[in-house]
């Protein structure tokens, strides 16, 4: 798809938060990107059958509308929250699917750790602390209670919490503090977890899968016995990243390695993935973190060599969030709406069937639908995700308009003359 018209300047992101969280944008573009977010995506992306802004005229606001034309995420009564809609999701779990056997298949297990990390951890590594400081969310109470009058509830000031917590931002200091736990010898490296899971950290601006206050993603952690091996998981998951961009998503990305000044809170070193956007925008997709032994002596980590010396471990951790649904709408998408690669749409094709429907010819009506089954029962013994409008109170024309619009890679017509040829 033909870009917009814009600059063709690629700037890497400057803010290393989250796995991807970057987003290089002019002033002008985040402030209109600002108040998109606040006006729910304009008048273009309702339902019937108003155009989409385009691309050239209002990157940012086309954004907005393709999202809420294609029903993938809804605004959510919590400041900087997105709902994300069934459509957007399965996108999300088709990623995740296919994200989720490469981790396994690098020696990594899956694992969960708590929501809630105790204050005094993020203490432990300076740096850390320091990267995430301003945008964690704090629980400092276990119970409410209600207001003289009952009408509202408020914290109980008898239910406070000895030590607060953290919301998890990320979740280094708890995956350490179990580590600890877990790794006496050389034979128990290397270790590597994964985590499928939800983090928070308090965006101030925030637009719909790229940046929001709450997001999903995936976090990896490793703890190995040498640097050379840290280093070569690092680079190691940064290509898995970059082949599911490539083979899942069909969208090529740029691997680099960020400026001291833009690695993530704690690493010796960070590994990035970009994405080149449409208008000439890089983001960042994905990060792979060499940890060097930071989070090791944060939290006495250890281990006993084969010579029966004690020595910190060396350690990775790496990520890609919900962000990479952005980062697919943006590279394909056109000014018709959202296109995407068949590998994770989640309908591949949709039949119309051309047919007044059952009450006005039912005869005519049950053989065509017949001949669509035997068609759509075909193609979904081949595997694909195929499925029948039978919407009959709706015309042919706003179907496809619709599909067009939330990016079903195949529209397929099937009338009567079709059903005659057989195919």
């Amino acid at each position: 798809h033909p870009s917009s018209a814009g600059p063709a300047l690629c700037r890497f992101a400057s803010d290393t938060g989250h796995p991807g969280s970057g987003w290089a944008a002019s002033a002008a573009a985040t402030s209109a990107a600002s108040s998109c977010s606040s006006s729910g995506g304009g008048g273009g992306g309702g339902s019937g059958r108003q155009g989409l802004t385009p691309r050239a005229a209002d990157y940012s606001l086309w954004y907005q509308e393709v999202i809420q034309a294609a029903e993938l995420a809804d605004q959510s009564p919590v400041k900087g929250c997105m709902v994300i809609r069934p459509t957007g999701m399965a996108l999300w779990d088709a990623l995740r699917s296919a994200l989720d056997e490469r981790i396994k298949e690098s020696g990594a297990q899956n694992a969960y750790f708590p929501l809630f990390i105790p204050v005094s951890f993020l203490s432990k590594e300076a740096e850390h602390v320091e990267g995430f400081a301003k945008e964690c969310a704090v629980v400092t109470h276990h119970r409410l209670r209600s207001t003289e009058g009952g009408k509202a509830v408020e914290p109980d000031p008898d239910a406070e919490l000895e030590e607060p917590l953290i919301v998890r931002p990320t979740s280094e200091t708890m995956i350490w503090h179990m580590f600890q736990k877990w790794i006496m010898s050389y034979r128990d490296l290397p270790l590597k977890v994964n985590q499928w899971a939800n983090v928070v950290r308090w965006e101030l601006r925030t637009r719909p899968f790229l940046r929001s206050a709450e997001f999903l993603w995936q976090e990896g952690h490793t703890a190995h016995a040498t640097r050379e091996e840290a280093v070569e998981t690092a680079r190691q998951m940064l290509d898995v990243y970059a082949d599911v961009c490539r083979d899942v998503l069909a969208m090529p990305v740029v691997k680099g390695v960020k400026s001291p000044t833009e690695r993530f809170a704690g690493a010796d070193d960070t590994f990035t993935i970009e994405a080149l956007m449409q208008n000439g925008w890089a983001l960042q997709s994905g990060t792979s973190h060499f940890l060097g032994q930071n989070f090791a002596k944060a939290f006495d980590v250890t281990f006993s060599d084969d010579a029966n010396q004690q020595q910190h471990v060396w350690a990775t951790s790496w990520g890609v969030s919900t962000r990479l649904v952005g980062a697919l709408i943006m590279s394909h998408s056109d000014d018709s709406g959202l296109v995407l690669p068949p590998a994770v749409a989640p309908t591949q094709a949709v039949v119309v069937p051309i047919s007044p429907g059952p009450d006005k010819q039912p005869e005519q009506h049950a053989e065509l639908m017949a001949f669509v089954d035997a068609q759509v029962a075909s193609m979904r013994a081949a595997g694909v995700r195929v499925s029948i409008d039978t919407r009959w109170n709706v015309r042919p024309g706003p179907k496809f308009f619709e599909y067009e619009r939330k990016g079903v890679p195949l529209r397929i017509e099937a009338g009567a003359r079709d059903m005659a040829a057989g195919k």
